[in-house]
């Protein structure tokens, strides 16, 4: 059937890691059975297998597929929006609709599992290279101080989002931690 249909297999690969996604998310990666996304697609097993030969192959997969969700969701944060606009609408939506169990559940996977810890590190420099690139754009419009390193400002939002995303979890108030989030986004992108 991929002969006939050239576009086939991708399209059927995108709805795995689609569907990948949203089950990390609500289960986390160590509650997830290959099973459990192949019943997800009414498809069987194999199917998923044919695509992914581990379930670590296709977190690779998920995690660029989530990476890449995160660059359109920054830059539609930010579309004709000042920084800090843009900055609250990011916080928004990423309170709305991802938190989920894989951010944290990844830091107890790296300290059990090696091949793991390097996807997760590796996807970690890539996720951050993306914030950098952002905020060097926007570092060139004159939104983020023209002396401020655009890698140790990425690092330092996520740091601070991904601490966020655990308190919001733990059920503190999200208007204050929206505060906290907008009072240092300005403060460390602010001209001197």
């Amino acid at each position: 059937m991929g002969r006939l249909y050239p576009g086939y297999r991708e399209e059927v690969r995108k709805k795995i890691v689609a569907a990948a996604h949203e089950i990390f998310h609500k289960k986390g990666y160590t509650n997830t059975k290959m099973s459990d996304i192949a019943v997800s697609l009414g498809v069987t097993k194999p199917t998923i297998y044919n695509y992914f030969d581990t379930k670590e192959n296709l977190f690779v997969a998920v995690a660029d597929y989530e990476r890449k969700r995160f660059e359109e969701l920054i830059l539609e944060s930010f579309e004709e929006r000042d920084f800090p606009s843009g900055a609250t609408v990011f916080f928004d939506t990423v309170m709305e609709g991802y938190l989920g169990n894989v951010g944290p559940e990844s830091v107890a996977i790296i300290t059990r599992d090696e091949k793991l810890r390097e996807i997760i590190l590796q996807d970690r420099e890539e996720f951050l290279a993306v914030i950098a690139r952002f905020l060097a754009r926007r570092q060139e419009r004159g939104e983020v101080r023209p002396d401020a390193d655009v890698r140790v400002l990425a690092c330092t939002f996520n740091a601070l989002f991904q601490g966020l995303l655990i308190y919001a979890m733990q059920g503190m108030d999200v208007d204050e931690l929206r505060t906290v989030w907008i009072s240092t986004v300005q403060n460390l992108t602010k001209q001197v």
